[in-house]
């Protein structure tokens, strides 16, 4: 067995070498701290096709449409069901709409049970399972494989991913294929499944149940601008919860891959993908007209001529607010560069592996429900109006005059 890797920051688990194989002997395993890395088979050839697609090991080739100036916006959609079931303000599902229809290939992550890999779904209208976050490292499988197929069958497809995944797929299939339209996030980094499942357990320990599915982020009624994770633990029970222990070390970066955090070589302004998503932060400092609205709001940088050849179709469907790339910069900076990491990693990883249960119980704190306040209700029963003029009071110092 070859293993491709000494210094693991020097892998992101894309998948980009399994999928160029001639010989198919390449597989991606799981290592001791539960992340995908390619191992060769001994029928390996040595004949260089894997590191020519590593998108760690080849700069990004420039092009063209480098030169074009990136356009930034604040936007939402229009339809409230999309909204519902996105994590921000609903860029993937209309991004999707603008470019695919029902013969398209979408390609992103989903969920199977707790455990997150990327899949292919055909037609705009079957993208649900891909919306909403989902901050654990997915396995790609076989999709870059797949998609090159669809490709070269002359089919449509739209690819979701982390920047270095968008830049292994592209790597991949090869230059420039007018049919391809990558979507890039902006990425905190990807936790360890293994962590991720080991959280899962401690939580249901806490409340005497077995959880079923998690979601990142959810939007709850009369709660809904605000983010917390709901678990279904069976039999119709649901419960929010706020700062659970997986959310509490992925935030501190305790439970990230090696290849992200201050590894990351791929935060900078040069996107990987024709569009990049993420939630729209600093809002109400950037347009203070939004003050008291409830629904957040997605960013949606253009990165090149295809990506921008959507805007007007955006338009239709999303109500967006022009911003500069500044603002962007200065109120998610992982847009562009790194920021900080995590000085207990590899302690956390090393105590984990002897005993998962008790690191957990040490490096974070239990979970809490979240529970909605009379005050609270009523405020969301509000009319949006009536709760921005009130914020503005507040924010006067509470002067009426």
């Amino acid at each position: 067995m070859l293993y491709f890797t000494e210094n693991k920051h020097d892998c992101t688990g894309c998948g980009a070498c399994m999928a160029a194989c001639p010989k198919n002997c390449i597989s991606m395993q799981k290592d001791k701290e539960g992340f995908m890395y390619p191992v060769a088979s001994d029928a390996c050839i040595h004949c260089g096709r894997c590191q020519r697609v590593c998108p760690l090991q080849n700069t990004r080739e420039a092009a063209a449409e480098d030169e074009f100036a990136q356009r930034a916006f604040c936007a939402v959609t229009r339809n409230q069901s999309v909204w519902q079931r996105s994590a921000s303000g609903g860029a993937f599902t209309e991004i999707c709409r603008a470019f695919g229809d029902s013969d398209t290939i979408i390609c992103g992550a989903a969920w199977d049970g707790l455990r997150v890999h990327h899949i292919c779904v055909e037609g705009v209208e079957a993208i649900a399972p891909l919306c909403k976050s989902k901050y654990v490292a997915s396995d790609t499988e076989n999709t870059f494989a797949e998609i090159k197929a669809y490709l070269k069958a002359g089919r449509k497809v739209i690819f979701c991913g982390t920047p270095c995944q968008v830049a292994g797929l592209k790597r991949s299939v090869g230059k420039g294929s007018d049919n391809l339209l990558c979507i890039d996030l902006i990425c905190h980094g990807v936790g360890s499944p293994d962590v991720f499942m080991a959280c899962m357990q401690s939580i249901g320990e806490q409340f005497s149940a077995t959880v079923q599915s998690y979601e990142f982020r959810a939007k709850r009624p009369a709660y809904e601008s605000d983010h917390i994770q709901k678990i279904d633990t069976g039999n119709g029970r649901q419960l929010y919860l706020v700062n659970d222990p997986y959310i509490q070390l992925f935030l501190k970066q305790n439970c990230l891959r090696p290849s992200c955090g201050q590894n990351c070589r791929f935060r900078c302004e040069q996107r990987q993908g024709d569009i990049t998503i993420a939630d729209f932060k600093g809002l109400t400092d950037v347009f203070p007209n939004l003050l008291g609205n409830k629904r957040n709001y997605s960013s949606v940088i253009f990165n090149t001529p295809k990506g921008y050849s959507l805007l007007l179709a955006l338009q239709k469907s999303m109500t967006m607010y022009p911003c500069a790339i500044a603002d962007i910069k200065k109120h998610n900076p992982l847009f562009y560069r790194q920021t900080w990491f995590s000085v207990t990693r590899d302690a956390f990883f090393e105590a984990f592996r002897t005993d998962p249960h008790r690191t957990i119980e040490q490096y974070t704190k239990p979970a809490q429900v979240q529970n909605i306040s009379w005050k609270r209700r009523i405020w969301m029963l509000l009319p949006q109006a009536v709760r921005r003029e009130l914020l503005h009071r507040i924010k006067r110092g509470g002067g009426g005059n």
